[in-house]
Order: structure tokens, then C-alpha cells, then sequence
């Protein structure tokens, strides 16, 4: 069994991976999108994406990427624990930046600015640590150390020690919501025409039925200019006929709806861990 995720080795993507399907094959890629093609294609049967982060919410590549990919969902998520050491490939050598993904960089604000250094956005804080060269701090999951050989200047040098992301784990799935239901769903609406009332209309079919929405984005329509999808992030329990009313529902206001997949709101999970 292969498992495309969110690469390099040592992303805390490539943690929730080895947890979620520990018997798998990992293979890292570079690009959500490039994770979603490998299951489109049969070339892996999973792929683990980040999806929502407790401080600076939605991973968006993830979500336009998923909204693509109409043949996939998601299956599984899992919350993990957010923090960074900050490591060096010289400690002989002073530090000139600190490295890491846009993300790191904002979660460690408070260690960064008391080092008095600039920043440097990387791909990812794996990819941050492995390309570190000398007077270059990164920024990374506590795997890094042992993984690209560095020294560590300082352990858990986050903001927020209570900071989680979560992941979902996609494969090739048509019906995400099981017949005997699905804790939490990741809905997409897309409304026929952007007019007045329209984005209210199609939340009171959540009202009515007593859904709790944790969580409400809004991604363009790239082909529509001036249209946007919903995606509504839900709370509870849904069976597979709940859905197919509320799709229902959602039609006869003018909007098609699609279950992009089972996931538990962040905050009911990291509650949990």
C-alpha cells in the first residue's frame, strides 16, 4: 500500500501519515495537488494533507486542491501537536536568519524577534532544515535533528504550546458518508448565481436541522469570476440519507452540494488529545 503525502521526510505531515496508516509505504511529494493526482491515478491508494491549523487556520493549496479532485475524499483525519525546535548545521558559525515555512515562522514570532533576526520562508519546515546552510537556523519538528544531522539551539520555541494541526487522509471515494454515519463532514456548496440572500438561504438548511457549522470558507470560482464555493466546515453525526436530504434542501435554493469527506472539527479532536 502506498501513501503520497506532503513532503519532504521529517514534515510533521509525514508524522500524521506514519500515524494514520503505519502499515503504508510513504512517499513524499511537493505538492498537495501531486498528492491528490498519485490516488486520482491509482499510483498510491492514500494521501495525508494538511487541512486546518489551530492558529493560522485553513490550508488552503489543500482545500483548492481537494476541490478539483471531485473523485476523491476525505476518509480519516487525525490532530496533531504543534511544536518546533529551532536547530543549525554550525553552531561555530553565528546565526544570520531563521528558516521555515510561512506557518513556523508565524507560530514562533515571539523567539524569532527576541533573536533580533530577519526571516526566510521555506517550502515546508522539513524542507527549511534540510537545505540549512551555515549562520541558518531552522525551523522544525524535533525529527529534523536526528533526520538531516543538525545541532539543536533551542527546543520548543513556539508561541502557543497548545497549537494543532490537523490532516486528512484521502483516498478514492465517491460516498465519504457511511450508511450508518460519519462524526463531522467537509461540505462544498456552490451556488448557482451570486445574489442577494443566497449565502443565507442555503445556511438555514443547517439552522433548521440543528447543524452546528465550526467553520465557513470561501475559495473563487476560477472559470466564474464574481462566484464562490462554500465550504462548511459541519459538527455532529451525519448518515448517508441526512446528506442526500440536505443536498435536497441545498438544490431547491440553488446550489449544488458535495461532500468533500469525514472530519471531525479541530477543536473536538485536539480536545481529545
Amino acid at each position: 500500500m502506498r501513501l503520497a503525502y506532503l513532503g519532504p521526510s521529517g514534515t510533521f505531515t509525514h508524522q500524521a501519515a506514519a500515524t494514520l496508516r503505519p502499515d503504508a509505504d510513504g512517499s513524499p511529494v511537493d505538492a498537495a495537488s501531486d498528492a491528490l493526482a498519485a490516488v486520482a491515478s491509482g499510483a498510491a491508494s492514500y494521501a495525508v494533507l494538511p487541512i486546518d491549523n489551530s492558529v493560522n487556520g485553513v490550508v488552503v493549496p489543500t482545500l483548492d486542491a481537494l476541490l478539483a479532485r471531485p473523485e476523491l475524499s476525505i476518509v480519516d483525519s487525525i490532530v496533531l501537536p504543534i511544536s518546533f525546535d529551532a536547530f543549525t548545521p554550525d553552531p561555530a558559525v553565528a546565526p544570520t536568519v531563521v528558516v521555515s515555512h510561512p506557518h513556523a515562522l508565524a507560530q514562533c514570532r515571539a523567539w524569532i524577534e527576541a533573536q533580533g533576526l530577519p526571516t526566510r520562508e521555506a517550502a515546508s519546515t522539513a524542507a527549511a532544515c534540510r537545505d540549512l546552510a551555515p549562520g541558518e537556523v531552522g525551523l522544525g519538528p524535533r525529527i529534523c535533528g536526528g533526520l538531516y544531522g543538525l545541532a539543536t539551539v533551542a527546543a520548543a520555541v513556539e508561541d502557543n504550546a497548545r497549537a494543532y494541526t490537523q490532516f486528512a487522509l484521502v483516498s478514492a471515494s465517491r460516498l465519504p458518508v457511511r450508511a450508518d454515519g460519519d462524526e463531522g463532514l467537509l461540505v462544498a456548496l456552490l451556488p448557482e448565481a451570486n445574489v442577494p440572500g443566497i449565502l443565507r438561504r442555503l445556511l438555514g438548511v443547517l439552522e433548521r436541522r440543528g447543524v452546528n457549522m465550526t467553520n465557513l470558507v470561501t475559495r473563487p470560482v476560477p472559470e466564474t469570476p464574481g462566484l464562490f464555493t462554500f465550504l462548511l466546515f459541519c459538527s455532529g453525526t451525519f448518515t448517508a440519507d441526512d446528506f442526500e436530504a440536505m443536498r435536497a434542501e441545498w438544490a431547491a435554493h440553488g446550489g449544488s452540494a458535495r461532500a468533500l469527506g469525514r472530519i471531525t472539527p479541530l477543536h473536538e479532536l485536539a480536545g481529545r488529545s
